[in-house]
């Protein structure tokens, strides 16, 4: 059965550094309505940009319009992207016959679901983007929409797409799961190892990452205890440990029922924001309902950013 993956991210307006209400986010228009003007445009055109390290070209369009809810203030409906950029051939894995070969100006579409709300009189919104495996489309949809947005005129806005952690996940994690591994990081390294070990580290350091790690099946539960206490209670940019040292980042990873997930004390925006939701899904015909997508995005959106 194919899982269901859905990532949470916030949504904001801002210029200047400052932070928009939505609704109104420049004096008269409502990013709802620029939002809608978004999705019109990648149904009539392909948009296409490179990827985050700008090696491949992504591609996004939707193959039939979305389902506008102006009550709601939301639109949902399926992405299609793809990634093209390379010459390949697609073979049959049983009998390794070549089908057809892919050439530089094709690619391979995929449909993922997605649902954004603009919430009135707020500077922030919700958007869910459904995850196929490693496959995800947050930098495209990022990138073609302050494209289009500066296409029409909005020149000095700047829309971003951030991470949003899904606080039970963590939650069951931190309380059912293994913790498997922390890392205690710092951003400098001994400038001569053999005296760091002649003389109990007290050398002079030089710009480089030193990490201290711990790992096991399963670490003890004060670790654990340990990990969490960091966690919850972290705000600054540097983490002062009692009898161990003070380290820029600490990073631990968890375990539970065979999902792995790794946090960051410091950089949680690093923390990827998905969750399976898999079976919270109905069926009919064998195929998962449009209604129980939307209804578990509207859940999540509620547990985790109470719009």
């Amino acid at each position: 059965m194919e899982k269901y993956i859905f990532s949470t991210y916030l949504v904001k307006v801002t210029k200047d550094k400052n932070d928009l209400i939505l609704s109104l986010f420049n004096g008269q228009d409502d990013f709802l309505d620029v939002s809608k003007k978004f999705f019109d445009e990648i149904f009539k055109n392909i948009h296409k940009n490179t990827d985050s390290k700008d090696l491949s070209i992504l591609h996004l369009t939707l193959d039939e319009p979305p389902v506008i809810d102006y009550e709601k203030r939301c639109i949902y409906g399926f992405l299609s992207s793809g990634v093209s950029g390379e010459d390949y051939k697609i073979k049959d894995i049983e009998t390794n016959v070549e089908m057809f070969k892919v050439n530089k100006n094709h690619a391979a579409f995929r449909d993922v679901f997605f649902y954004l709300q603009i919430p009135k009189n707020k500077d922030y919104g919700a958007l869910i983007l459904q995850r196929k495996s490693k496959f995800g489309i947050k930098t495209i949809f990022t990138k073609s929409i302050n494209q289009f947005a500066k296409n029409i005129g909005f020149m000095g806005y700047y829309i971003q797409v951030n991470n949003i952690i899904h606080g039970k996940v963590y939650n069951r994690m931190i309380r059912e799961g293994n913790l498997k591994r922390i890392e205690f990081i710092k951003r400098k390294i001994p400038n001569d190892i053999a005296a760091f070990y002649e003389n109990g580290g007290n050398v002079d350091l030089i710009p480089g990452t030193l990490k201290t790690s711990m790992s096991a099946s399963k670490l003890p539960e004060n670790f654990k205890n340990f990990v969490d206490r960091l966690f919850n209670n972290s705000n600054r940019e540097r983490i002062e440990i009692k009898d161990i040292d003070d380290f820029e980042e600490v990073e631990f990873e968890l375990e539970l029922n065979g999902k792995r997930k790794t946090f960051y004390v410091v950089h949680r925006n690093r923390i990827q924001p998905d969750i399976d939701v898999t079976n919270d899904l109905q069926y009919f015909n064998n195929e998962i309902t449009i209604e129980s997508l939307v209804k578990q995005a509207e859940t999540l959106i509620e547990e985790v950013i109470y719009i």
